[in-house]
């Protein structure tokens, strides 16, 4: 009996201490479980880093990108016809590139794509550049209303896109028949943090240099063709090399004057204005630029998809050689209209190319002298569509 009660007495101690241990164990898990987010949110380091992370992601969102980023505009004397074919031309790019060895590196490497843009050197990867030229002209003058180059950037890396840009250079004719000239950023949208701050500081930076840059250009030295040798070697160096050119024909002259006082006749002093960039700024309200018109956003939209398609469909007729004899020829044709303003064949096969020329020309400058073939063809065949509708 007693050894029978004795084991009755260990078993249920035996029960006591086991329902203690699993008590123990439950409230030391819930104890752990309950702890661990609040000492991880006591660690200052995480804390940190989440709040980092967080207002990085908002500056980012709020800076990284952004609509209508620069808008500058100049008016300009010149004639309608020889803007277009500036701003259609490569004296554009070559202030652009604002020094000739950046114009060098960017179109090294450059080459065609099989819908007619460009690929070249990125920063860094890879950009691809695209171009449409847009324009209307006047039917009682026949002189150009207005004109639109459209450009869009986009630097991608492994195949991810780091930041996506579209420009637009051009002129239009107001009321009152004077021409403004502006340069207006459409859109920079950037994926990558500080990257994408420091590219759109940049571009927003070097648009007030260019923008300056080809006012100057425009305005004093551009189409001096037929004039004096001296003045056609001026208009070349303000094209190729504007820091170049200022140094040697301003800044010497700047100096003396601020040391010695200004000479009658200086070429800086001359009927010195404010700057219009100055100007500009106090103008609140600006007219509508052609590309922001409703009708001509869809207009340029199926100027694009139109390049597009005329490019897909020559690539898949045609080997990329001949694609490139093809585009050589065209871009041959664009050229001589527009250098001697005048109607060239449009029977590419009658054209004659330095095929060897062609094949170690620039690319960039082929693909504008191809953008503005298109815009011709585009032009002369709306009249015959509206004709037949």
């Amino acid at each position: 009996m007693m050894s029978m009660a004795s084991h009755r007495l260990m078993a249920a101690s035996a029960r006591n201490a086991a329902r203690q241990l699993t008590s123990t164990a439950t409230r030391s898990s819930t104890t752990v479980a309950s702890t661990a987010p609040r000492s991880q949110f006591r660690n200052p380091n995480f804390v940190l880093g989440i709040g980092g992370g967080l207002l990085l992601a908002g500056l980012h969102s709020a800076t990284g990108s952004a609509n209508d980023f620069y808008d500058y505009r100049f008016k300009s004397p010149k004639d309608a016809d020889d803007l277009a074919s500036f701003y259609g031309g490569e004296e554009l790019m070559e202030l652009y590139c604002v020094f000739p060895i950046v114009g060098q590196i960017m179109m090294r490497s450059a080459t065609f794509d099989d819908t007619g843009g460009i690929k070249t050197q990125g920063f860094p990867g890879t950009m691809e550049v695209n171009m449409v030229f847009s324009d209307d002209v006047r039917e009682d003058t026949g002189e150009t209303d207005w004109f639109n180059k459209r450009e869009r950037f986009k630097n991608t890396l492994f195949g991810y896109t780091l930041w996506d840009m579209v420009i637009n250079f051009g002129f239009q004719t107001k009321d009152d028949g004077s021409r403004e000239c502006y340069h207006a950023g459409e859109y920079f949208h950037g994926n990558v943090p500080i990257l994408s701050q420091v590219m759109l500081l940049i571009f927003k930076v070097h648009a007030r240099w260019v923008v300056w840059s080809t006012e100057h250009h425009v305005n004093h030295y551009a189409f001096s063709s037929g004039t004096t040798d001296e003045e056609e070697e001026m208009e070349e160096e303000s094209r190729a090399n504007m820091p170049l050119f200022l140094l040697k024909n301003y800044a010497w002259s700047d100096l003396t004057a601020m040391l010695f006082g200004y000479k009658e006749g200086d070429l800086s002093r001359a009927e010195k204005q404010p700057s219009f960039l100055l100007l500009g700024g106090k103008d609140s309200e600006k007219d509508e630029l052609p590309f922001q018109k409703k009708a001509i956003q869809i207009r340029i939209s199926e100027d694009i998809e139109a390049d597009k398609q005329a490019m897909k469909a020559l690539s898949s007729k045609y080997c990329p050689e001949d694609v490139m004899k093809i585009l050589a020829r065209r871009a041959t044709i664009a050229r001589r209209r527009t250098n001697a303003k005048q109607e060239v064949s449009g029977d590419e096969d009658d054209v004659d190319v330095d095929e060897e020329a062609a094949a170690t020309s620039d690319v960039y400058v082929m693909a504008t002298e191809l953008a503005a073939d298109r815009a011709m063809r585009r032009m002369t065949r709306r009249p015959t569509r509206a004709a037949t509708n």
